[in-house]
């Protein structure tokens, strides 16, 4: 059998066809991998991560603040608590004329007069003068709830009027039920039942409807 040898010219032609095959196969390998128009740490990342939607919309719970903004009132007379130990308990009574009274809210003092404010909206329910307790102003700020700020001064509301959180009510004020020279007790009743003050200040007050 006779072999045959291929012409010089043909072996390039074909040599030159392989090359151009290869770089083919290569720019095209090359384009699918590389990502079009990111950064390799973007192409990354989107590939892992899924689309993060922003959240909107979203409703803070109301806060309840205290009855006071003075950073100088402290608290003289505790919430009774019947659980509390004999020291608290002490520490809850309200001496007066000879007789120790069971505190239902909280006493605030300071030695200097502060601004007695509504701890949320509300509306102003009530207004009585008594001669042991001075001024006290009723809010309503649901069916179920209303604050009692007893023992105020110079009363800047009217009943019926709507009020907001902070608003002020009136002013602290020298009172039979404290030896403080400036005093305010606070109360809190939810649903036919006194509520420590200190412990209502943290509540949800939606959960109190």
């Amino acid at each position: 059998m006779t072999k045959r040898k291929l012409k010089g010219s043909v072996k390039r032609v074909l040599c030159v066809a392989s090359i151009s095959v290869i770089f083919i196969s290569l720019f095209f390998v090359t384009k699918n991998l590389k990502p079009t128009n990111e950064s390799d740490e973007e192409y990354v990342m989107n590939s892992i991560l899924d689309p993060i939607t922003p959240v909107t919309n979203i409703t803070e719970t109301p806060k309840i603040t205290r009855p006071y903004t003075s950073d100088k009132v402290r608290i003289s007379n505790y919430f009774y608590e019947k659980d509390a130990s004999n020291e608290e308990q002490e520490k809850s009574l309200i001496y007066y004329e000879n007789t120790y009274l069971q505190n239902s809210g909280v006493v605030y003092s300071s030695d200097e007069e502060f601004d007695v404010v509504a701890v949320y909206d509300g509306t102003v329910i009530d207004i009585k003068q008594d001669d042991i307790l001075n001024n006290i102003v009723y809010v309503s700020h649901n069916s179920s709830l209303t604050t009692i700020y007893y023992g105020l001064k110079d009363v800047n509301v009217k009943i019926n009027d709507s009020i907001n959180q902070n608003t002020v009510l009136g002013k602290s004020d020298k009172n039979k039920f404290s030896n403080n020279a400036n005093s305010m007790l606070f109360e809190v009743n939810y649903d036919g039942k006194v509520l420590n003050p200190e412990s209502f200040y943290v509540m949800d007050i939606n959960e109190l409807n």
